[in-house]
């Protein structure tokens, strides 16, 4: 008996089980750089990124869930602020749209523990906290947490890591907050939820600031010099 249990560790050992294999794996697509696994996240300098996500192992159909994660201190009022999220759904059916809007999970920051329990599901690989805001705070020293934004995009097929473009190929709007994160969730259970996450070397990280729209930077231009002439009107009289 005692064999049979050191040879069944063994195997989940080496296996892993099949929930703790999978993996989800963001990537940008349609931009250079790239951005690239460091073994922390998968940096991008890209604001808004085009994005998407890949299992391992792939392909794998399920129920599609995006979260971004802001710091905390970037949303003063957090539950105005929303995000687009649009593509193609992947696999067969990638020429078919996809649309939603991520909309804030909580009032309450995630400030502690592991995400999955943040959001009410249990989830393999884990997300703790620790994983993720360091990075974040060498950005931007006076988040404390993140608050979370989510859109169920539905149904959808995510190719393996050999093939990433097959879709689902998503862009985000607007553009992020400097050191925000994209994640994601599949949900590959049939009778019982069973959700593969991203680990934190596999989430999108935003290293940059959004450039305005060239339009904003035009109206920002009108109003200054309507200002300038105003007040030039001003001291002239």
């Amino acid at each position: 008996m005692r064999k049979c249990f050191l040879l069944l560790t063994l195997a989940l050992v080496l296996h892993g089980g099949p929930s703790y294999a999978d993996t989800l794996h963001g990537f940008c697509w349609g931009v250079t750089p790239a951005c690239t696994d460091n073994g922390t996240n998968t940096p991008t300098s890209t604001n808004p990124p085009n994005f998407g996500f890949t299992v391992s192992p792939g392909p794998q159909t399920g129920d599609f869930r995006i979260d971004v994660l802001v710091p905390n201190n970037e949303a003063p009022t957090p539950a105005a602020l929303s995000f687009a999220v649009t593509g193609t759904q992947g696999g067969a059916d990638n020429t078919l749209s996809l649309a939603g809007t991520a909309t804030l999970f909580s009032a309450t920051a995630w400030t502690t523990g592991q995400l999955d329990a943040y959001l009410a599901i249990s989830a393999q690989p884990t997300n703790p906290i620790g994983a993720y805001l360091p990075s974040t705070q060498a950005l931007d020293p006076g988040a404390t947490g993140f608050f979370v934004y989510q859109v169920d995009l539905g149904t959808n097929q995510l190719q393996g890591n050999s093939s990433p473009l097959l879709g689902p190929l998503l862009s985000i709007s607007p553009g992020l907050p400097q050191a925000s994160y994209i994640v994601g969730f599949l949900n590959v259970g049939a009778a019982a939820p069973n959700w593969i996450a991203t680990p934190n070397s596999g989430a999108i990280f935003e290293t940059s600031r959004q450039v305005p729209e060239p339009s904003s930077v035009l109206l920002l231009g009108a109003g200054l010099t309507g200002l300038g002439y105003w007040s030039w009107r001003k001291r002239k009289r």
